[in-house]
């Protein structure tokens, strides 16, 4: 069990054969690194609120189900160097993915998971679990090269969300004794018919003080906690999301929080990783932290 009391377990969304599918590839890599088992969770649900045209049972959901329990369990007696078991849910696997992350070290989710009705209503299956999971989300868009030296990128804003991301982004290079690359971006929204030119440069220098004071206050107790992970700083002029991007193109991993300093109260994942998350031309994996309750 980990120290929050949850057990130390890697779940990941199956749908179809294990061979060639970049999130069952690397939640494996992860739980061996990890030495904790890895689930494969099978749910084939549809929830009725998604789908009120259908029945809450649809007549084909039991022969599915029996075919994609038959092939993880399949894959799961062939793995090597991991404990792999496999579990059956009847709701949704968005839905299946956020009870199983109550009892999990991690939830690994790939964008093949997506289904039509589920995109129409409520978007995603790895957006949606990636709002509402009790564990840090990793979405696997990819097959990933697997260089445990690449640098771990994290988004830093200084809210809660993204101490929570710094936390776990500073564990990660610890254990893996990979460098670690914090992104702080700030911008000033000026008319387009106009430039800085316009305004005063005390304006625009109090602006980005103020960034550089947010960056290092963030990553000050967690250099402090972790002298031993290299820390490189990124203090750029940029749209969030286009800052992390650049900052990510060998990186190994993407870390940030579900929701920053801008967001509204009770919006799940804010604009960020809701950028992050849906760009397809991110290279890497991308893990969404929220903070502790």
């Amino acid at each position: 069990m980990n120290s929050n009391g949850t057990a130390r377990r890697v779940v990941v969304g199956y749908v179809s054969s294990g061979d060639g599918d970049p999130a069952l590839d690397w939640a494996q890599a992860e739980a061996k690194r990890r030495e904790i088992p890895l689930v494969m969770l099978v749910a084939s649900g549809v929830e009725y609120f998604t789908a009120p045209e259908m029945s809450a049972v649809p007549p084909w959901r039991d022969e599915v189900t029996a075919k994609l329990v038959h092939e993880a369990k399949s894959y799961a007696a062939k793995a090597t160097g991991v404990a792999i078991s496999v579990e059956s849910r009847p709701r949704s696997p968005a839905a299946s993915l956020v009870d199983a992350s109550a009892n999990a070290e991690l939830v690994v989710v790939g964008r093949h998971e997506q289904s039509a009705i589920g995109e129409a209503f409520w978007g995603s299956t790895s957006a949606q679990v990636a709002a509402h999971a009790s564990c840090p989300v990793v979405v696997v868009d990819r097959p990933v090269c697997g260089d445990s030296t690449a640098p771990i990128v994290v988004a830093v804003d200084g809210s809660d969300q993204g101490r929570a991301a710094l936390e776990f982004a500073f564990q990660w290079s610890s254990d893996v004794a990979a460098p670690l690359v914090a992104v702080h971006a700030w911008w000033l929204d000026i008319p387009n018919h106009l430039s800085d030119s316009w305004l005063p440069d005390p304006m625009v220098e109090g602006v980005e003080n103020g960034a550089q004071t947010v960056l290092d206050d963030s990553l000050a107790p967690w250099i402090e906690k972790f002298p031993d992970v290299v820390v490189r700083k990124i203090l750029t002029r940029q749209y969030p999301v286009e800052a992390v991007l650049d900052a990510a193109g060998n990186a190994q991993v993407i870390v940030v929080g579900s929701r920053g300093r801008g967001g509204f109260v009770g919006l799940l994942l804010g604009s960020v990783s809701q950028g992050l998350l849906h760009d397809t031309g991110r290279a890497c994996p991308l893990v969404v932290v929220h903070a502790a309750d």
